[in-house]
């Protein structure tokens, strides 16, 4: 039910410009990949070294993958769905999505795993398909993690979810076109979180139009729509990816004060 969309990330307009001012800001940028994607840190003026940033952030990574997989066998998730009990870690993401639907009035919903594989987007069986949150809660724990080493000038940014630490960073937002990548709007991101929805790299097409992987929860049937995305800016990662998924399945054009929403079209 997760879209992938490219964000580019940039040195900070407000940071750069008080940077400039006195010391060059030394860069430090690493990658990796988890949940089927690649994720970025950048960070300005650390001590911490590389390597251990990156075990950090890959460690982090692959527990919560681990914990809310629908594609491994083993997870939390799927074992939850086969009837198990709810472990800790898979229960805090559980009672952050159950909290979404309710402030969403059920156009999110993560009780949509038939309905996705029945669209042909995801593995089979029933019960519960965290990817419309998934991702923007593990970047959540990772921006924690971060903080927690003291590394707090930092942008993150896992697929399309992104998170900013205690400075600015520009963000590049990708226009809503399967050809090709071109940003056709930037924003700031200070203390703040970025999530994108849309239909232009993951879909089918019929002779109704553009079969979106992204399933409407109150019919159980993927959204047909034009080629569009809509990005959402919230405090946090979670909500920031919850309400992106919600409001491309309701078309609505704003969201709750003080998420902030672009829709591309």
């Amino acid at each position: 039910m997760k879209r992938v969309i490219a964000i580019v990330l940039g040195i900070a307009l407000l940071g750069g410009f008080l940077y400039l001012r006195g010391k060059k800001p030394t860069l430090l940028k690493i990658h990796g990949y988890a949940m089927g994607c690649e994720w970025t840190l950048v960070c300005r003026d650390t001590n911490q070294s590389p390597a251990d940033l990156q075990r950090e952030v890959q460690v982090s990574l692959d527990h919560w993958e681990q914990v809310m997989s629908t594609w491994r066998p083993d997870s939390d998730l799927s074992r939850f769905n086969r009837g198990e009990p709810a472990t800790a870690d898979l229960q805090r993401v559980l009672t952050v999505a159950e909290s979404m639907r309710v402030a969403t009035d059920g156009a999110f919903d993560a009780n949509v795993l038939e309905a996705v594989h029945r669209a042909g987007f995801g593995p089979d069986g029933k019960g519960m398909d965290l990817s419309g949150i998934g991702k923007g809660f593990a970047v959540d724990r990772v921006a924690e993690r971060l903080r927690a080493l003291g590394v707090c000038d930092f942008l993150f940014q896992l697929a399309g979810e992104t998170i900013a630490g205690e400075k600015a960073w520009e963000v590049g937002i990708e226009a809503p076109d399967s050809t090709e990548r071109r940003v056709t709007n930037k924003v700031i991101l200070q203390n703040s979180a970025l999530a994108t929805s849309g239909n232009y790299r993951q879909f089918r097409t019929n002779e109704r139009g553009i079969v979106s992987h992204i399933i409407d929860p109150r019919t159980g049937e993927p959204v047909i729509r034009a080629f569009s995305a809509v990005t959402v800016i919230a405090n946090d990662c979670a909500t920031a990816d919850a309400w992106a998924t919600a409001l491309f399945v309701s078309g609505k054009r704003e969201a709750p004060a003080p998420l902030k929403v672009w829709w591309q079209e």
